[in-house]
This record gives structure tokens, sequence and C-alpha cells, in this order.
């Protein structure tokens, strides 16, 4: 960065700004950014991705405008869905932060509405409650939790999964709800929100493959 202490007349935190903005534009704008659709709305971004750890890591660095990046964000590029994970560093021109590879979608409802399907024989109306669902792009994992009465002893999943998604209030995610995935059905022993600040970013559910429906 060039040294602006001898010029005169100006702001040189403006200079500084503009600058570093100008670098950004042309960075997003060249050969090495892409293209990102962010949280399914129709206009795109343009951001910059970097490997975090090596070539095969399923988590990378992506930088963008301050406006676009935030934790929780589901980024789509080159029609794959990724998960921003970190809480972004801001420097005050651009963010950057951690994004890591969505392998599934948790099947949410939305809206639970009840349509007129026809008529008893009474001529009564006779209704069915119809369940609105999207597929919300999400991160699975095995769960692995600590035996708190052996401190040390960690028990390996039988059939626990630990899933992170974009935080947002859906019907079906509640201790004890019970979901289908990978043919399965499973039941949510808990939700962490620590990751949520002012109702932005990411929650992570616990759920346990439902025996008594398999």
């Amino acid at each position: 960065m060039k040294d602006y202490s001898n010029y005169h007349n100006i702001n040189t935190n403006d200079k500084i700004h503009r600058d570093g903005m100008t670098l950004l534009e042309h960075s997003l704008n060249g050969f090495e950014s892409y293209e990102a659709f962010v949280d399914s709305y129709p206009t795109p971004i343009r951001v910059l991705i970097y490997q975090k750890y090596d070539s095969d890591s399923e988590t990378k660095r992506v930088i963008g405008h301050i406006a676009d990046i935030e934790r929780g964000n589901i980024l789509n590029i080159n029609k794959q869905d990724w998960l921003v994970v970190t809480i972004p560093e801001d420097n005050k021109i651009y963010r950057k932060a951690d994004m890591k590879i969505c392998n599934s979608f948790f099947p949410a409802i939305t809206d639970k509405t009840r349509v007129l399907i026809g008529r008893d024989d009474d001529g009564r109306p006779v209704y069915e409650e119809v369940e609105q669902k999207v597929n919300v792009p999400c991160i699975v994992e095995p769960s692995i939790s600590i035996n708190t009465d052996k401190v040390d002893q960690l028990l390996l999943p039988k059939g626990s999964i630990k899933i992170s998604l974009k935080y947002a209030k859906y019907m079906n995610i509640n201790s004890n709800d019970k979901f289908e995935m990978y043919g399965n059905r499973y039941e949510i022993e808990d939700i962490d929100y620590s990751k949520v600040i002012n109702e932005i970013g990411i929650m992570v559910i616990y759920a346990k493959k439902d025996v008594k429906e398999s």
C-alpha cells in the first residue's frame, strides 16, 4: 500500500479505501473469480475462492463484498451449494470467511395449510392438511459424543448424525420431531443455536436413528 503521508489536501483514509475497493473490483471481475448465487437470490454476485487446507479439502476460503458474506449464507457456485460456517473477517473493504460443501438436503417444513378436498355425506366440507416443504442445503456428519460417566470415553455414532444448516424457523425442527433422510427415519435429540447471533448464522441439529420406525 502506498504512503500518502506527504500528500496535501487529501483524506488519507478515503484514498486508501478507494484504492482498496478498486483492487477488489478488479479481482472480482477477473478471470479467477466465480459467479455465486446467495441464498437462492436470482441476481448473482462475484467471489474469490481459495483453498483452505489442500486441494481435496471440503472447506474453502471465500472473499467478497461485505454485504455478500455472512455466516449462514448458502452460496451456490457451479451448481454446488456451500455453507458459510465462520464469522467473516471484515477489513472495511471486503469480507472473508470459511465455507464448507453441502452434502445433503434437510426436508424442512415451512408451513401447513388446510386444503378443501370435498364434502361428506351431509354436505360439510372435508379438509386435508398439506405441508409446505423445502429442501434446505446442509452439512451432514456422523455425530460423536462424550460419555459423561467416563469423560475420556468417546461414544462412536450408532445411527446418530449432526446436521449444520442456515438458521431459520421451521415447523419440524424441534426436540423429538422426526424426519427422513438417506432412507431412514431420525428423531431430533437436540438443537444447538450457539452459532446464531441476532437470528443470523447456522444451527446444528443432533439426531438419532428412530429404531422403532426401522
